[in-house]
């Protein structure tokens, strides 16, 4: 589909009625809509219109130069949202697709009525405690300053799954099971150049204009049903990285933990996931 002056490929299930609200699943670094696989058919089941995103750099969508940057990518959310008809619209992301889900509904606050974000703090607090927390938690980002490196990590399968598998919690296979699917994805041209070159532009944030507009852009409350989890075995983000998010949130918000998963918890807890989804939803 086209949307926002690119091509967007968007997996589609259930039936949009009027009056009910898009469900947009976002997925983040490196994945591609697959991210999803175990809650579409069940939300779709639900009665919910979902809509799984390949975010612009992924899977099938546009690999287009010089627009890698997190307030183009959030517009390609608003824009695919907009172009599939509807009038409302919850956003569930995960890792970097949380990111663009709070960006997204900041900029279109009559259009996102809900979010949820997995492995996600508010972009204003990851930023902060990226100077505070240990390499070890940025070291896939750091090493985006190494390009070829890292292009080539993420096209071996073997060292792409040894990256899945460091994020996760100790012995869940959940997102290995889909590495070679991952693989094939960033196999693709420019895919692992363009989605390392999201991570270098979100790291330089606060020293580009554009990425001090946005954090400014994104300081207000959002007004609306907020949700975020984190597996409380992430080795990535602490539980500190969550202590003030309820301050960027005016409307309800809470805060799931899910046992036994790690960064990847959509993939490594897809059950739980999908229950407090549909919880979510409910209300």
């Amino acid at each position: 589909m086209r949307a926002s002056g690119a091509q967007f490929h968007v997996a589609m299930a259930g039936t949009l009625t009027e009056g009910q609200p898009l469900v947009v699943l976002i997925h983040g670094f490196p994945e591609y809509w697959y991210a999803w696989r175990n809650q579409i058919p069940a939300l779709a089941e639900a009665g919910y219109a979902v809509a799984a995103v390949d975010v612009r750099g992924a899977g099938g969508s546009d690999r287009t130069r010089h627009t890698f940057d997190t307030p183009t990518l959030a517009s390609d959310i608003i824009g695919v949202v907009r172009s599939l008809g509807a009038s409302k619209a919850i956003l569930v992301g995960t890792g970097s697709g949380g990111a663009l889900a709070w960006v997204a509904a900041s900029l279109a606050p009559n259009l996102i009525s809900g979010v949820v974000t997995i492995s996600s703090p508010h972009p204003t607090d990851t930023f902060k405690l990226g100077l505070h927390i240990t390499f070890r938690t940025w070291r896939h980002y750091l090493s985006a300053f190494r390009p070829q490196l890292a292009e080539r990590a993420l096209t071996n399968p073997s060292k792409l799954k040894k990256l899945l598998s460091e994020v996760s919690a100790p012995g869940n296979t959940g997102a290995t099971e889909a590495v070679e699917y991952y693989s094939q994805a960033l196999q693709l041209p420019n895919a692992a150049k363009t989605q390392i070159q999201q991570l270098r532009w979100t790291w330089g944030m606060n020293r580009k204009r554009s990425g001090r507009k946005l954090l400014d852009q994104i300081s207000r409350p959002l007004n609306i049903p907020v949700m975020t989890i984190r597996g409380d075995l992430d080795p990535l983000l602490p539980t500190r990285a969550w202590a003030t998010t309820s301050r960027h949130v005016a409307g309800d918000y809470r805060h799931e933990v899910i046992p036994d998963a790690g960064y990847l918890a959509h993939e490594e807890a897809p059950d739980e996931v999908l229950r407090l989804l549909l919880e979510y939803l409910e209300r």
